[in-house]
């Protein structure tokens, strides 16, 4: 199982993981079109547990799970992220890890490593108030749309791994990086 660690640019939660035990899983079948699992913390998670939490394509949970959350990631085509109290959590990281293509529900968003990598292409922005829709909206991505965010969920994840001595393109290397991009930006005194 992978490890959490937390970085100071928008407190992203990172994977701290020397090897991943989920290489291949461009193949797998899923059971259901997305999944969320959280405290129930701000307006948004309130709204997707409510409207969600009796569907059978979409699992919108509160509480303790029965079912090991890495078995609910596997399972799910789409991964949930609804902002909570914090600016991040480790939904994002748990979703790339396991080759869940993430759906971040929010508006006005600043994700990590945004300087750097294309969200657009692996991942799915939904506004709050899409929030009833959410189903149409997944549905609407075909087929083609779908595998090629996935197949980028497994180019990006790597980004955000943490090892304890710095892989290549590692999130040691990307937080590196960021920071050398806002050189002009920080005013030592």
């Amino acid at each position: 199982m992978a490890r959490m660690a937390r970085n100071t640019k928008n407190d992203v939660v990172l994977i701290h993981s020397s090897h991943s035990n989920y290489k291949n899983l461009s193949h797998q079948t899923f059971s259901r079109l997305a999944f969320f699992a959280g405290a129930i913390n701000s307006p948004a998670r309130i709204q997707l547990v409510e409207v969600w939490k009796n569907d059978s394509e979409i699992f919108a949970h509160h509480g303790r799970l029965k079912t090991p959350y890495a078995t609910e990631l596997l399972r799910s085509k789409y991964c949930l992220h609804a902002k909570g109290y914090e600016v991040n959590t480790a939904r994002i990281g748990d979703a790339l890890y396991y080759g869940c293509v993430p759906v971040i529900l929010a508006d006005y968003y600043d994700l990590p490593f945004a300087d750097i990598l294309n969200w657009k292409s692996f991942s799915v922005v939904v506004a709050t108030v899409d929030i009833p829709l959410l189903k149409n909206i997944l549905n609407e991505v075909g087929f083609d749309e779908y595998l090629r965010l996935q197949k980028n969920v497994l180019k990006v994840r790597r980004h955000f791994q943490w090892h304890g001595v710095p892989a290549e393109y590692d999130a040691f290397h990307m937080v590196l990086y960021e920071l050398w991009l806002r050189r002009s930006f920080v005013r030592f005194s």
